[in-house]
């Protein structure tokens, strides 16, 4: 028991460390950041790939050409989710567990996106636009993964733009809590990725990139 506690305390220590040096500004995580480890922690993520997608979100953020802040570990979980896609198929080089192939992914996502247009409101005429077009994209052989991951980012925009003002307001109203301190800008950041992740949920919209699978 003492044992399983070391190691909890130390995935999240690890990554919340990690996290912490490139954001030099917070002393601590907030409790949803604190949450979001323990769904990977539930998910068994392993450390290395969290470690490792923190250090590529970071990276990427300078680089990239829109300089996007990262004030939230959620705002890492792409690129923690890509380097745990990666890990996985690694393993399976090392002649592990098998993890689903491409072609396994691709048909699970295309039965998800099936599943989720049979229920969508007709208000959201563009997210069924690129659930459409990210289904055509999913019948080549092999599919353009390039293509569904800058679909899946389209959507991102869609569900944020989407998002009544109000429903915003409120809830950077409850993000500022967890973050005190930060400006308005800042917060729209965080406040960004957690609406069109309640977005997603609501209206069960699958990710289209493959590495989330």
């Amino acid at each position: 028991m003492a044992e399983d506690w070391t190691r909890r305390q130390d995935y999240y220590q690890k990554i919340a460390r990690t996290f912490l040096q490139h954001q030099t500004s917070l002393f601590f995580l907030p409790p949803r950041d604190l949450d979001l480890i323990s769904e990977w922690e539930k998910l068994h993520i392993p450390l290395e790939a969290i470690v490792e997608g923190i250090e590529r979100a970071f990276a990427r953020k300078l680089a990239g050409r829109r300089k996007r802040n990262i004030y939230s570990l959620s705002q890492c979980e792409k690129e923690i989710l890509k380097a745990y896609a990666q890990h996985q198929e690694r393993l399976v080089g090392q002649q592990a567990a098998p993890s689903p192939g491409r072609k396994q992914k691709a048909d699970l996502v295309s039965r998800e996106i099936s599943a989720c247009l049979a229920g969508l409101p007709e208000n959201l005429g563009p997210v069924r636009r690129v659930l459409e077009e990210a289904l055509t994209c999913l019948e080549a052989d092999p599919p353009d993964e390039d293509r569904l991951e800058n679909l899946d980012e389209e959507l991102d925009r869609i569900l944020w733009d989407l998002a009544p003002e109000e429903e915003k307001q409120v809830g950077l109203a409850a993000i500022r809590k967890d973050y005190p301190g930060r400006s308005d800008s800042q917060l729209q950041e965080i406040l960004r990725t957690a609406v069109v992740k309640n977005k997603r949920q609501l209206f069960r919209i699958p990710h289209l990139a493959l590495f989330y699978y």
